[in-house]
């Protein structure tokens, strides 16, 4: 089996770019709030799991310090409901809902709820209706 070669230029893109802008669909950012360059994104677009996973490792600063609300309770959501899907064999048909505990199934609906306000859209006129 080869080893796939880790590019360092690559590690330190991944962990220079900054996952909480949304300005525009489909473009990233540096953390310095510079958009990334088509080379870059090139280059980004052929990252491997290796890579990606050492700039976690490495390079990544504190999730809650870069992270948005909405997205850190989107993974505190993901989290929860994973740590019962882990539970249920791959042909399963029963329900990750039906294992939870009643203080696990609260939680993940107080978190639901958090999270469809947070990601409720607000302010833009073009979804109103007449």
């Amino acid at each position: 089996m080869a080893q796939t070669e880790i590019r360092p230029r690559v590690v330190i893109l991944l962990a220079d770019v900054d996952p909480s802008r949304c300005d525009e669909l489909g473009r990233l950012y540096n953390r310095d709030g510079r958009p990334l360059t088509g080379i870059e994104h090139d280059l980004l677009s052929t990252s491997t799991s290796d890579e990606i996973d050492m700039a976690v490792v490495h390079g990544l600063p504190d999730e809650a310090g870069w992270m948005s609300e909405s997205t850190l309770v989107g993974r505190a959501l993901v989290s929860l409901y994973m740590k019962y899907a882990y539970l249920l064999p791959d042909d399963s048909l029963d329900s990750v809902y039906d294992l939870m505990t009643d203080e696990d199934y609260a939680e993940l609906e107080r978190l639901s709820d958090i999270h469809s306000t947070l990601r409720a859209p607000e302010g833009h006129a073009e979804l109103e209706e007449d």
